[in-house]
């Protein structure tokens, strides 16, 4: 007698949602442990010391944002996937492994954003924040397209696919533009920050946005189609 492993998809997804709600916990802990407390010299005011520490500080807030963001979109994906799989476990680690990646990508801008050598750390957190981007979208594709997941409509589905495809689309270019203009890539980080930062207000304006542009398109064929015949019978 052989066995086989079913197919079926198994119901529900909570303790995928805790384990990596546990990583992105211990990432966004990990850090704060950069931040040291300075050595105060004589004569010399402890803000003064605070305020030569600024790389430090934006390294901290840069990876903290990335992850906060990073969580919310996660958040939001699983409560549109319903089930799971053996390859949904495989993405979600993939991604995990990014988001542990990050408190270290962070260490290292934070040591290097103000020497000659910046260039490098910026490039590799570029890198792992596109990783970050192109592991949301592999997981959200992979459980949309199998059926894994359920919304209240299809077009939420589309539109939440369209919107995690920009995410890996846009973390590839602030990547690329890196090498070009870290100046540009700081403000591009920021711009994806504002933008991912309500992933379910977003992909509803954009299923909403398709739906009435859906309908005036519908509109504007029906007039042009009954436009001949209004005139033969006048």
């Amino acid at each position: 007698m052989r066995f086989t492993a079913p197919k079926k998809a198994s119901e529900g997804t909570s303790r995928i949602e805790a384990f990596s709600d546990g990583v992105f916990a211990i990432a966004i802990t990990l850090l704060v442990l950069d931040i040291h407390v300075p050595v105060v010299k004589d004569n010399e005011s402890i803000l003064k010391a605070l305020v030569a520490h600024w790389q430090v500080y934006l390294a901290f807030l840069i990876g903290f944002f990335t992850l906060l963001v990073c969580w919310i979109n996660h958040h939001y994906m699983f409560e549109l996937i319903r089930k799971r799989n053996d390859m949904l476990l495989l993405l979600n680690g993939f991604k995990l492994l990014v988001v542990s990646f990050t408190p270290f990508a962070t260490a290292l801008l934070a040591d290097y954003i103000t020497t000659p050598n910046q260039q490098t750390p910026i490039s590799i957190y570029g890198f792992n924040f596109f990783l970050m981007g192109t592991a949301m979208t592999a997981l959200w594709v992979y459980a949309n397209k199998k059926g894994l997941t359920k919304a209240e409509s299809p077009e939420i589905l589309k539109a939440t696919t369209q919107l995690f495809v920009f995410a890996s689309i846009f973390s590839g270019a602030i990547f690329l533009i890196s090498f070009i203009s870290i100046p540009v890539s700081l403000v591009l980080f920021g711009i994806m920050f504002l933008i991912f930062i309500f992933p379910k207000d977003r992909a509803y304006r954009i299923a909403e946005y398709k739906k009435r542009k859906s309908l005036k398109t519908t509109r504007t064929i029906l007039e042009d189609a009954t436009a001949p015949q209004t005139e033969a019978i006048v």
